[in-house]
């Protein structure tokens, strides 16, 4: 049972909600279409402002949703004996199968919109906190990719300063370095002059 959950946490971050918003809202594939990638920013663009703000919470809940319910059911169910490290499993693979989604062929998108979500629901100081560096850094280069980067190396530090278990800790420093990975485009864009700025 607790394997199904761990698969069922994987797949619930593998719902591809950026390919079916823009089929949704513009009929179109954004995979196709400005950067190609599946995630918020990308659908804000090709699709528009209520299909990006859309897609941002459910990519935000998919984070969440596993770490706090399907802990719930694994304890209810008499399925462990405490939550122990259950919620950063869940967490985990949520974001996993955002960025590696098997109904997308193991590509999906950058996953910082469901890290966020597993933050808010391991710690949401945490989350606040790496929040808050996405807002600065954003403001400061009018760039998304620069700010969700700067959020993620953030993140690891917020949980060792705030006295989060090291398993915790090593977790968010893998999930932080599988978003920084993502972010190779863009980073290739950002030195070639070529990346989308955030337009006011």
């Amino acid at each position: 049972m607790i394997l199904g959950l761990l698969a069922l946490a994987y797949l619930t971050g593998a719902i591809p909600t950026g390919l079916l918003a823009g089929r949704l809202f513009k009929k179109v594939d954004v995979r196709q279409h400005g950067s190609g990638n599946v995630g918020a920013t990308n659908v804000f663009r090709v699709a528009g402002k209520l299909p990006g703000a859309l897609v941002l919470m459910v990519d935000v809940l998919k984070g969440w949703l596993p770490v706090v319910l399907f802990t719930r059911w694994a304890l209810g169910w008499g399925l462990a004996a405490d939550a122990g490290n259950l919620p950063l499993f869940f967490g985990i693979l949520a974001v996993c199968g955002h960025i590696w989604n098997p109904f997308l062929g193991f590509k999906g998108g950058r996953g910082v919109a469901t890290s966020l979500g597993l933050l808010f629901a391991l710690d949401p100081r945490v989350a606040g906190l790496s929040l808050a560096v996405w807002i600065a850094v954003a403001a400061a280069t009018r760039y998304v990719s620069v700010a969700s980067i700067a959020a993620a190396f953030s993140a690891p530090f917020w949980m060792t300063l705030l006295g989060l278990p090291l398993l915790w800790v090593a977790g968010g420093a893998g999930v932080s370095f599988a978003i920084i990975l993502r972010h190779r485009p863009n980073i290739v864009r950002l030195l070639q002059g070529e990346e989308h700025k955030i337009v006011r």
